[in-house]
């Protein structure tokens, strides 16, 4: 099935699956459906503090088990007005609905790290050939990111036998179960792996590009920028706040992202301390650092057919609205 109709054909899953009990709300100006993945993110803080329900809106907070495609197909098929979401991956997924949605707000930087097994004899990225490698999918922002360092190393990033786990949890334990040597993954898992010793950080998203890597944050769907850019901006406005309350209360940021990824608090403040992951210096998108790596992802065949990511990336990223925001602020 090519990459067009295999997107099709999750967008019409999750209309189906909307429509039969994912208890969205209808279209309403004052109510906002946000996605989520129970990951390190700004979202259980912007949950506690409220923000938006304070300036009147209600939020439906939803819950996504699929991955960013399935996010992509709720957005596309108007069940989802933003979600939570990597900048890097989101190109990649979305240029093959290039008007579904634009990519607004980054919160954080990194997050994407390779980490080999502590019983390994693996030194460097040069080191990983013709290794079983455990990755969360096969053009995901983590592989992505570890197949660049690999091709940064001078080493063919495809002479690797690769295993698809799909979950952060089900890598730990791949690694831990000796069923792979390397794991291609992102924080706080990667940090569980350390933590257990059970392996051992080799590089990161940033080490690979050689400057800060871009991260997770907002993807708004276009249909509901054009109908409600002041949504977007509150959504950008308490997600901003949320952020800043990482760097001003890390103790209590740090469980509360903790309890909401269904890890040990060590597990993130590891992470952050470690920068393995990092709140971004801007929040507005980084079109710059994006538009860099889809060049590469381009040369590592990640472009579905007759696509060019570097140049899509331009038109997916959205800085006016994050721009407005910071100013407001």
């Amino acid at each position: 099935m090519t990459s067009r109709r295999l997107f099709l054909a999750t967008v019409a899953m999750a209309t189906l699956l909307a429509g039969t009990g994912a208890g969205l709300a209808q279209s309403d100006q004052k109510t906002i459906n946000i996605g989520y993945f129970p990951v390190v993110s700004s979202v259980p803080i912007m949950q506690a503090q409220k923000e938006l329900e304070k300036k009147g809106y209600k939020v439906n907070w939803v819950q996504l088990t699929q991955g960013l495609p399935g996010a992509a197909s709720a957005l596309a098929a108007g069940r989802l007005d933003l979600s939570w979401g990597n900048s890097i991956s989101a190109v990649v997924i979305f240029s093959q609905a290039p008007d579904a949605a634009q990519f607004v707000g980054q919160m954080f930087v990194n997050a994407n790290v390779t980490v080999v097994s502590d019983k390994s004899d693996i030194k460097s990225p040069a080191d990983i050939q013709h290794k079983k490698v455990v990755v969360s999918g096969p053009k995901t922002a983590s592989t992505l990111f570890f197949k660049i360092g690999l091709k940064k190393a001078g080493v063919d990033p495809d002479a690797n036998e690769y295993f698809v786990s799909g979950t952060g949890p089900g890598m730990v334990g791949v690694l831990d179960s000796g069923g792979a040597e390397v794991v291609a993954g992102y924080v706080p898992y990667v940090s569980e792996m350390v933590l257990k010793k059970i392996g051992h950080v080799l590089f990161t998203g940033s080490d690979a590009i050689g400057r800060e890597a871009p991260g997770d944050g907002f993807i708004a769907s276009t249909a509901f920028i054009k109908k409600d850019p002041q949504a977007v901006k509150d959504v950008l406005a308490a997600a901003a706040k949320a952020t800043d309350y990482i760097k001003s209360n890390p103790d209590d940021a740090y469980k509360m992202m903790a309890d909401f990824a269904k890890v040990g608090e060590p597990a993130v403040r590891y992470s952050f301390e470690h920068k393995l992951i990092g709140v971004a210096q801007s929040y507005v998108p980084d079109v710059e650092g994006i538009v860099e790596t889809e060049k590469v992802a381009q040369e590592l065949g990640f472009a579905p057919d007759g696509v060019d990511l570097p140049s899509f990336a331009r038109k997916f990223n959205n800085v006016t609205l994050a721009a407005e925001v910071a100013k407001a602020k």
